[in-house]
């Protein structure tokens, strides 16, 4: 049985998801390649709306009729019958929570939005899972989610204590399915929740924002990645207040360390408590920007090294730091050149492997 709570991972490496490629073979025979101890399912925007960083997680919510469209997603609330429409979506919700695997599907992608991550299971079908260590899968988060989407007056559907509840309970039985389907591989399953849209925490522009509330989502979402068995993660690709996910039942931290590395570093002491609690840090470290081209995996091990030099200057253990961290991209590369996707992830690889050699 895979112990969590004493897993020590020494700069394993992992991406963050999105690719730029439009067939998933090929998606999957470059991460394979470079990332084959920690591989990940691709997500496939440029294949269109349904499998965009929103979409792909809108299934129920469109098929109970909650939301309209994959475009531009809208709660619909103004119709005469949203209540039955909103007590459709909780019977699946109830029917799922209580075991019925039928209901549990429901929660899944559409076929378009699951094309990457079909193609990752009938991989692992056909060829095993190929001495990889662990399978990593991903899903946007609420609050993302939440801005992203409105209700009828154009107004962020994470303002409404009802289309939030919806919105975070239909990504915590998607992410319990999709932890499901890839605990079925015998490895254990990393479950990063993508939500950059955490950043805005504490910003003036956002200060209805309650802290009490964010966790409590980020913990629904996690308890139904742990009561797969999975291990779960967040990455935002922004500076932020990291004791936000430090106080939840996130057991992973994936943060930008290229570009963001002091919204860390003022935190030392609360991350050194995280890394005591078994926590993961997870190093962001290979940009995801033309600065890549001017990067080596030497130039990158020496960010790296002065990074880790600083945190233990304040008082963050080395010997933690070192066991207790992954390293991936500093974001998704779904929007680059396919030509810089590919330096980045060799760039990692490389990273990687200069330290667990």
């Amino acid at each position: 049985m895979f112990d969590s709570a004493n897993w020590q991972p020494q700069f394993l490496a992992t991406g963050v998801g999105s690719l730029p490629y439009a067939q998933a073979e090929t998606a999957l025979k470059q991460i394979w390649k470079t990332l084959p101890k920690a591989p990940h399912w691709p997500q496939l925007p440029q294949l269109g709306a349904k499998s965009s960083f929103v979409g792909q997680y809108l299934r129920i919510l469109v098929e109970t009729g909650c939301i309209e469209g994959f475009d531009q997603p809208r709660f619909q609330m103004d119709t005469p019958d949203w209540t039955e429409r909103m007590a459709r979506f909780y019977e699946y919700y109830l029917h799922a929570e209580a075991g019925d695997q039928h209901a549990l599907e429901e929660f899944s992608f559409t076929p378009e939005g699951g094309v990457g991550f079909n193609e990752f299971c009938n991989d692992l079908d056909h060829k095993g899972t190929q001495g990889a260590l662990l399978l990593k899968g991903q899903l946007s988060g609420p609050v993302t989610l939440g801005m992203q989407i409105t209700d009828q007056n154009r107004r962020a559907a994470y303002y409404d204590e009802y289309q939030r509840d919806i919105l975070v309970k239909s990504l915590r039985l998607h992410a319990r399915w999709q932890t499901r389907r890839l605990a079925q591989y015998g490895l254990p399953v990393l479950m990063s929740i993508d939500d950059p849209g955490l950043y805005a925490y504490g910003a003036s522009t956002h200060l209805t924002l309650d802290r009490n509330t964010l966790i409590g989502n980020l913990n629904e979402v996690a308890e139904g990645i742990l009561a797969e068995g999975g291990i779960p993660g967040v990455h935002v690709c922004a500076g932020m207040d990291w004791t936000l996910i430090f106080d939840s039942k996130i057991k992973i931290v994936n943060f930008d360390a290229y570009e963001y590395m002091t919204s860390m570093a003022v935190l030392a002491e609360p991350l050194e408590k995280f890394l005591q609690r078994g926590g993961i840090l997870s190093w962001g470290i290979v940009p995801t920007s033309i600065k890549a081209w001017g990067e080596t995996a030497a130039s990158l091990g020496e960010r790296l090294e002065g990074n880790i030099k600083e945190l233990t200057k304040r008082g963050v253990s080395e010997d933690r730091l070192r066991s207790q961290s992954m390293l991936t991209p500093s974001c998704g590369t779904g929007t680059l050149d396919i030509d810089l996707a590919e330096r980045i992830y060799v760039l990692l690889q490389e990273l990687s492997a200069s330290y667990r050699d």
